[in-house]
């Protein structure tokens, strides 16, 4: 009897495990404006991503936090293009592709955006046998400035403008806790931004910081629904060595995710997100985001 009774209680252990085991799904920021929106799970080789998205609905905020009139595009349409690739167990790389469409009324305009490339070790790996034990990931992105920016801005409303305008190098670290019913995480990130040379003189923006926080639940072992802020700031810019007087930036982003969790076959997102959508914002944007993603491990 007693024999009985061990070998179920082993089994049902076993069965939890295995529940939980299904939940060590990684990340709290991919998708959600972390450095990189395809992110391989402990169990993937590589992955294919493909990432639609449109934003509208903008409104400019000045230095003072005031809204005012936008004069660029009524309507933004983005398609990202990535490709992660595990290089070593605890290390995988990531590039990321970008075009874009901006419209205005009757005119529009299609031009590819920045490319990225992105690295994420990880340091701590969450594992059956200690559920308390959170994903630790440090991470290493470079975004390169290929498409224009409003710097070299020739089109009316902005439409040709795809690209931040400048390179700049990202590091960081994510940590997550993916081994229970309710899942939470954070990512912290620093960006450090390149001089470019415009018609203006050389600009230098100032440093990036970005925090992110996360919490949701998975209603199912396939599922997980995560909801979060974005806390962003950048330091002020610099025009051939001069500081610019209230060029610094700051906004607090909203987003809510739904993503699908197969182990095998195809995987989608959908992600609503409201820029400048709660707390103080300066010289930012405010727009309402719409992003329906794609994914199959290869």
């Amino acid at each position: 009897m007693r024999a009985a009774v061990s070998k179920a209680s082993m089994l049902l252990v076993s069965v939890a495990l295995s529940l939980l085991g299904q939940r060590a799904w990684a990340c709290s920021s991919c998708g959600s404006g972390g450095a990189d929106p395809v992110i391989l799970n402990p169990a993937e080789t590589a992955k294919f991503y493909l990432g639609l998205s449109q934003q509208s609905g903008f409104q400019d905020i000045d230095s003072k936090g005031n809204r005012q009139k936008s004069y660029g595009p009524i309507l933004k349409q983005s398609m990202d293009l990535a490709y992660a690739q595990r290089l070593f167990p605890r290390i995988f790389a990531s590039a990321v592709l970008n075009s874009g469409r901006n419209v205005y009324g009757s005119e529009s305009l299609m031009q590819n955006g920045d490319v990225t490339l992105n690295s994420r070790t990880t340091l701590l790996q969450q594992n059956m046998a200690e559920p308390w034990l959170p994903q630790l990931q440090m991470i290493l992105s470079h975004r390169f400035a290929l498409g224009r920016s409003v710097y070299k801005q020739k089109q009316e409303h902005f439409l040709d403008v795809f690209g931040a305008g400048y390179d700049e190098t990202y590091v960081g670290a994510d940590l997550w806790y993916g081994m229970s019913f309710i899942v939470a995480g954070g990512s912290l990130l620093f960006g450090f931004p390149e001089a470019e040379d415009t018609d203006s003189g050389s600009l230098k923006v100032g440093l990036l910081q970005r925090l992110i926080g996360t919490i949701g639940f998975m209603p199912l072992t396939e599922a997980k629904l995560i909801g979060g802020f974005i806390h962003e700031q950048r330091g002020g810019s610099e025009l051939d060595g001069k500081k610019q007087t209230n060029s610094d930036k700051l906004n607090h982003d909203l987003f809510l995710t739904a993503e699908t969790l197969f182990q095998e076959g195809s995987n989608y997102r959908f992600t609503l997100s409201k820029k400048a959508a709660f707390g103080s914002n300066k010289n930012a944007v405010k727009a309402d985001l719409v992003t329906i993603a794609w994914m199959v491990s290869l």
